[in-house]
């Protein structure tokens, strides 16, 4: 896993963890990494890697402790980031989730998903199917496509299905944006663990950063860094 920082040291920090393919150098994503640190924050990027076996070995325990050297500071979280930092064991001063992947979309779950991840094996051996540039949003580019990866393995599924179904409870200050034409995630599993007056709806693909409407909804977002769940059920 990688980290890397962005903005004044000076300012409060802030750790955003990206999402399954994303990369602080992608121009959608960069461009949040940008007005979060206008807006005063020092960024902490977490850039997770897109091969594992073994999600809290891989994702949660190196954010967990990167976590914990920063002290209790805000946690922004993107799809697969949001996996982790649901799972992560973390004092954060607020957490804010974009897209979580709490469950995989009906256009690619099902029995098939059920019956891949029970082979024995980590080789990338199954297609990733399913997203384009649309899928992220207007934004999207190709570069956030390439960097993700062709194929994954039953293993990586045996790991993310296993993190789904384990789920624990979400922290009753946290809040959700996300969008109900997403096809990447369940929607439905974000409407099962977080009540409805802490879910921002946007217009747009997975990623609110790669959405056309990103702009109207960055003092929504960052309202609800700052104060939680007190920053939307006004």
């Amino acid at each position: 896993m990688e980290f890397h920082q962005f903005g004044a040291d000076t300012d409060p920090d802030l750790l955003f963890v990206l999402g399954w393919g994303n990369q602080p150098t992608h121009a959608p994503v960069r461009w949040l990494i940008d007005r979060l640190a206008e807006a005063g924050w020092h960024v902490h990027t977490a850039t997770i890697p897109v091969h594992i076996t073994d999600v809290q070995r891989e994702w949660v325990r190196p954010v967990e402790r990167y976590a914990d050297d920063l002290g209790r500071v805000p946690v922004l979280a993107h799809s697969a980031g949001g996996l982790t930092v649901a799972h992560a064991d973390i004092d954060a001063e607020t957490v804010t989730y974009l897209s979580p992947f709490w469950g995989f979309a009906p256009t690619s779950g099902g029995p098939l998903i059920s019956l891949l991840a029970r082979l024995p094996t980590d080789r990338r051996i199954i297609p990733r199917g399913g997203g384009d540039t649309d899928s992220l949003g207007e934004y999207g580019t190709e570069q956030q496509l390439a960097d993700g990866a062709d194929r994954i393995s039953p293993a990586f599924l045996s790991t993310t299905a296993r993190a789904h179904r384990t789920l624990p409870p979400i922290r009753e200050d946290a809040v959700g944006f996300c969008s109900l034409t997403d096809d990447i995630v369940s929607t439905r599993a974000i409407g099962e663990h977080l009540p409805s007056d802490r879910i921002v709806l946007y217009d747009g693909g997975h990623e609110l950063f790669s959405s056309g409407s990103r702009e109207a909804h960055l003092d929504t977002l960052f309202a609800a860094i700052e104060d939680g769940a007190a920053a939307v059920k006004e």
